[in-house]
This record gives C-alpha cells, structure tokens and sequence, in this order.
C-alpha cells in the first residue's frame, strides 16, 4: 500500500476505496443490531450516525453505545460521525455541544476516527488536535447539500481542511449538471496529485453522482459510503454491489498498469 493509514489492519488510501456503512438506527438496540448485521458482511468500516440515535443529548449514553459498538467492531474501522442539520444532518446543534460530544468520544477509547464539520467549529484545528490526544483519527468534513461549488473553491476547501491537522479530509457536494460531478473528480485528482499519500473522501451526491461513489481508485477518494438498508446520504448504493464494482476495477487497473 502506498501512503495512507491502517486502522485493524485495514486500509485508508493508495489502493482500492475502503467501503463505508452508516447505522441510522434510533434505538440503541436498533444500532447494535444492525451493527452486527454490517460487519457479518465483511465492511471496512462502519459509520455511526450519532444524531440519528434518539439519547445523542446524553453523553453517558453516547458512551455507552460507543462501548457497546466497539465490541462489535473489533476488526472493523469504527467511524462517529455527528451530522449536523446545517449539513445535513438530524439535529441542531452549538458549537459547544459539538465540540463536547466530540471529545467525549474520544476520550472514551472506543472509537477510531471522529467526523470533524469543519465549518461549525470556531478552532476546528484545536478540536482536532484535542482529539489526537486520545490516539483517535479526525476526518475533517465540509458537505454542500444544494449545489457544488467552483473547481478552484472545491480544491481550496479540501486543503483547508486538510490544514486543520486531520488525517482524512472530506468533501460532499451536490450536483445540478453532470458536469459537476467532473468538476469534483478534476478537484479530486488535483489535489491527490499533489499528495498522494494524504487520504481524501470525495462523493458527488444523488443519482447523478453515482459515478463519484465507484470511480475512486481512479480519480483519489479513497473511502465509499454504501448502503445495507437505509441510506444517510442520496446516491448510496448497495455495499455488495459496490464492492464488487470496486473489485472489478481494481482487477483491471492491476491488470493494466500493475498498481
């Protein structure tokens, strides 16, 4: 593998796309469940959605889950993810509730990486390296619901979220036009270019961005959100699917030019 992380003996860039799987589920029986269900199948890495589980207001219970989740997780990337509602997500929230639910994560030891919005922090950098120190990565995120942004606006935000100190940076953006979707692979390509071994997540969202979410290895996102079940984002497509796309086109792109 060239450059990247491993988590678990797990890869995160230089190869192949890592296959991510949100749980949405409310109930934190509903969440160990269909924990249980998506690492059977063999993810890289799966993603809790905290503002989905009905007692994210409670950080003991946020730990609680967390701990429970870890030992489902014991070889499989576990990824907490707060999606707020200004990005997406289910729940308002301030920047200091944010912040503290995020540190509380990490100092619980039990997850791996930390989705870091980026946007909704007042020192993003400072959160981040609050987070390092409880040996959890950050992957810090910008996501664009409504549109996608110019080229130039794409590759300054992914560098700018790269300059907070996170392992992973990554950018959704909505497309109006199939040529948005090129302007984010072009974005993509570029700044993988200039350091391939920095590991990006990029997805155009929607129908029309579903090449985004399969075409990885050849444009630089390095990790793909699929679905068992419900979907927490447009486009996301079943992971046995994408994992045999990916599949088919890392065995060509080995075949062709030995990467």
């Amino acid at each position: 593998m060239a450059g990247g992380i491993i988590i678990k003996g797990r890869g995160i860039g230089g190869g192949k796309p890592a296959i991510c799987v949100p749980v949405t589920e409310k109930s934190r029986e509903g969440i160990f469940g269909a924990a249980r269900e998506i690492v059977g199948r063999g993810t890289d890495m799966l993603e809790w959605r905290m503002d989905f589980f009905e007692g994210v207001r409670d950080l003991g219970q946020v730990r609680q889950t967390l701990e429970g989740l870890s030992g489902i997780c014991e070889d499989t990337i576990l990824l907490g993810t707060f999606r707020s509602r200004r990005q997406g997500g289910e729940w308002a929230i301030t920047a200091e509730d944010y912040e503290k639910l995020l540190l509380e994560a990490a100092k619980s030891g039990c997850v791996d990486i930390l989705d870091v919005e980026a946007a909704e922090l007042p020192d993003a950098a400072g959160t981040v390296a609050r987070i390092h120190r409880h040996s959890v990565l950050a992957a810090a995120s910008q996501h664009y619901f409504s549109h996608t942004p110019e080229t130039a606006r794409m590759e300054e935000e992914l560098a700018a979220l790269k300059r907070t100190g996170a392992d992973i940076a990554k950018l959704a953006v909505m497309p109006q036009k199939n040529t948005d979707v090129l302007r984010l692979l072009e974005a993509t390509a570029h700044m993988k270019e200039q350091d391939p071994s920095y590991p990006l997540i990029t997805m155009a969202m929607g129908g029309m961005g579903i090449v985004s979410r399969i075409s990885g290895q050849v444009f630089g996102s390095d990790v793909t959100f699929a679905t068992i079940g419900k979907a927490s984002a447009p486009g996301q497509l079943p992971m046995e699917d994408v994992a045999r796309i990916l599949g088919q086109i890392s065995e060509s792109m080995e075949e062709k030019y030995g990467e």
